[in-house]
């Protein structure tokens, strides 16, 4: 750490926005007038302190916090920098740090010289007087947090400002607004948060005409490029994070210098480096340039890891290691998270993945048996899943790198049409993840139209093999997190008769692998939209999505059959990934089966869809879509069984009238179309409104 800025840390003041100076050495300067130096920055750090062993490291390669401290100062040689964070430095972490409460990190973070970080959602775990209390005391910088209030006041310091060399260099943090979602909302009862965007432009604004900073970085705990564009003049540079995605732009603005946004993925696989040139004449930025540095790289590579870190890491290992290394059961093959085409598992929360699965029925099993309850449904989330599990024996180890934020898993009732609102909730296009992938327990299957408006898209859902009652009530086992509607659940949250006995996330997965777990077969959930007239004898291809998993390592479907009566098809699979349809999403293994319907077909009957990979759902005929035909014109359809929710957004002419039904009968009483007030009506009125009444019986099956 460099002593300016350690003898600055000892200026600093516990206001909104905190000015230190440092004076930088002469030899940093080119000019008197022209002053260069660099902001240096990681984000969603996670407790990832251990370099990941590997021979032949790659741009996703983890470098370790020790190798990490080495290129800081490599890229940073022979200038003053200001090393910053855009959140999530603790908090979902690797098991090294996790077990020992984030101790290691917050050591290490101090020792890598961290100047100023954003607040990032995982901050708020365990609630944020934890946050104000533990991780802030262990912190030799300030969190910044411009957008959050507690009870109305400013809960976090919106900026900070540093000078280098007569240069006053701000800083504003921000973290996403659904931090409110990701974290239980007890833990933050009483915290707002508003637009990072507003909030970081209206503290710019403030620094730049107030004179505190000549030069303004953004700290934003979200995803840079779905909001950069947002930010005003008087924001000159942006680092984002949150979606641990790698991203970095320039956006051109008139009357000013363009805005340098970057993004540095995840777990310090990327450190970002801005070098800045200030002509103090001017009192302008003269150049911005910033480089991304991984392990691809071969200088990173062959770079010395730094011995202080080193020394921490080891100790962080060594007591990691004595804790973790206990077995606790044995798994007949390995599970594993989602992913996009090569970017690793877990880069895919949206999509169906057999370790969710596995935690899911983990929920059900453990709690049931550690309560007796009589448990109806086990459900997980993607995003409180931080690793796969190995084949053979586990340890607590292995378990807690899974499971590590330390969640209780309590059970409660839900309604049939609570748990179909989440599984229509799994869907958020609004969010830099479009999809939050549930992991359901064994005996919970649906289907969903993928062509289908947000909000419409499941047509079906069966447990136990019986189509789900929307007004029964069921026993559901899940973490805190999620029946506080944590990850936009918000019907979760809608749980009665609420026991929680503390038992833990990991201690339930450990519980269910000691007694023998059993990996889930097939898919739990498919896509399935028609081609076609759902008539007796007319021909109907069935496309298919969702066949299979996205990992090679998980079994894999090679065909689909679809049954209707005693008519069956088979089609094999197309395993391609689509870029730009499977990212994010669940839509993974497609394919297309046409049949001709039978004869004596009716609305009642069921369609089966089979894979050799263990698939097999059912779907009620009546449920299907109303999609167009490939020839352009309309088939009939009715609403989902049970949800009450059109099955797609096509053109029957169900879809049309169940629209503007709820309209015509509250005013129905008012023209005649219930027969009340027919003596009033002319004879030929009387006829057109008899035949409107037959139609709309016909199509609706309610009575008019």
């Amino acid at each position: 750490m460099s002593k300016f800025r350690r003898f600055g840390r000892l200026l600093a003041a516990t206001t909104v926005s905190a000015t230190i100076v440092v004076g930088a050495p002469v030899a940093f300067a080119q000019e008197d007038h022209i002053v260069d130096f660099s902001v240096t920055n990681i984000t969603d750090f996670h407790g990832h302190l251990s370099s990941q062993e590997t021979d032949a490291p790659d741009a996703n390669s983890e470098m370790g916090a020790a190798k990490l401290k080495a290129l800081i100062e490599y890229v940073n040689q022979d200038q003053e920098y200001l090393m910053t964070t855009s959140g999530d430095n603790v908090g979902g972490s690797a098991f090294v740090s996790a077990i020992a409460d984030d101790e290691p990190t917050l050591d290490v973070l101090n020792i890598l010289g961290v100047d100023v970080s954003a607040v990032g959602n995982h901050e708020f775990d365990r609630g944020y007087d934890d946050l104000l209390g533990r991780i802030a005391e262990k912190s030799d910088y300030p969190v910044l947090g411009a957008n959050v209030t507690l009870n109305g006041e400013p809960m976090l310091d919106a900026s900070y400002v540093q000078e280098i060399d007569g240069v006053k260099v701000g800083f504003v943090g921000t973290v996403t607004t659904l931090t409110k979602n990701k974290v239980a909302p007890s833990a933050v009862e009483g915290v707002e948060f508003s637009d990072p965007v507003e909030a970081t432009n209206k503290e710019a604004d403030r620094l730049k005409k107030s004179g505190e900073a000549d030069v303004v970085v953004a700290l934003m705990h979200e995803d840079a490029q779905q909001y950069a564009a947002g930010f005003n003049n008087n924001v000159d540079i942006l680092f984002g994070g949150d979606s641990h995605q790698r991203s970095q732009g320039i956006i051109e603005r008139d009357g000013a210098q363009p805005l340098h946004w970057a993004q540095g993925h995840e777990y310090g696989k990327v450190l970002q480096d801005a070098d800045i040139s200030f002509n103090k004449d001017t009192g302008e930025i003269e150049s911005v340039e910033i480089t991304q540095y991984d392990r691809s790289m071969p200088e990173v590579e062959a770079l010395a890891p730094d011995a202080d870190v080193a020394a921490r890491v080891a100790a962080a290992e060594a007591q990691a290691e004595e804790l973790g290394a206990r077995v606790i059961g044995q798994m007949d093959r390995a599970t594993f998270r989602g992913q996009d085409e090569g970017a690793g598992s877990g880069s895919n929360r949206g999509v169906e993945s057999t370790l969710n699965s596995l935690i899911a029925d983990a929920n059900r099993a453990s709690v049931a048996k550690a309560t007796g309850a009589d448990v109806d449904l086990g459900i997980m989330n993607a995003g409180g899943v931080r690793d796969d599990l190995p084949k053979g024996d586990v340890t607590f180890q292995d378990v807690l790198t899974v499971q590590p934020f330390g969640n209780s898993i309590a059970y409660g009732t839900l309604t049939g049409q609570d748990i179909l609102d989440a599984l229509e909730a799994q869907w958020q296009p609004e969010s830099s993840r479009p999809r939050l992938a549930l992991g359901l327990s064994a005996g919970f299957e649906y289907a969903y139209d993928p062509t289908a408006e947000q909000g419409q898209r499941v047509i079906t859902a069966t447990l136990d093999g019986e189509e789900l009652d929307p007004s029964a009530e069921y026993t559901v086992a899940t973490s805190t997190f999620l029946f506080d509607g944590g990850d936009n659940f918000a019907s979760l949250a809608n749980v009665q008769n609420l026991t929680d006995v503390g038992y833990m996330d990991y201690s339930v997965l450990n519980d269910y692998i000691a007694d023998g777990a059993e990996v889930q077969e097939g898919q739990s959930d498919i896509g399935i939209s028609t081609e076609g007239t759902l008539a007796a004898g007319e021909e109907v291809t069935f496309n298919l999505t969702s066949l299979n998993y996205t990992m090679e390592e998980d079994p894999q479907a090679t065909t689909a059959t679809v049954t209707v009566g005693d008519v069956q098809e088979t089609a094999d699979i197309d395993a391609q990934w689509n870029a730009e349809e499977d990212a994010q999403k669940n839509e993974f293994g497609r394919a297309s089966v046409t049949l001709t319907l039978p004869e004596d077909i009716e609305e009642t009957d069921l369609v089966t869809v089979t894979t050799d990979a263990g698939t097999e759902i059912t779907v009620p005929l009546r449920a299907l879509g109303t999609n167009e035909g490939a020839d352009g014109g309309s088939k009939p359809g009715s609403s989902a069984p049970g949800t009450g929710k059109g099955s797609s957004q096509g053109a029957s002419a169900a879809v049309k009238i169940a629209g503007v039904l709820a309209a015509i009968a509250g005013i129905a009483a008012f023209i005649g179309l219930n027969g009340q007030f027919d003596q009033f009506i002319p004879a030929n009125m009387q006829r057109a409104l008899g035949d409107l009444r037959r139609q709309l019986n016909e199509v609706s099956h309610i009575k008019f």
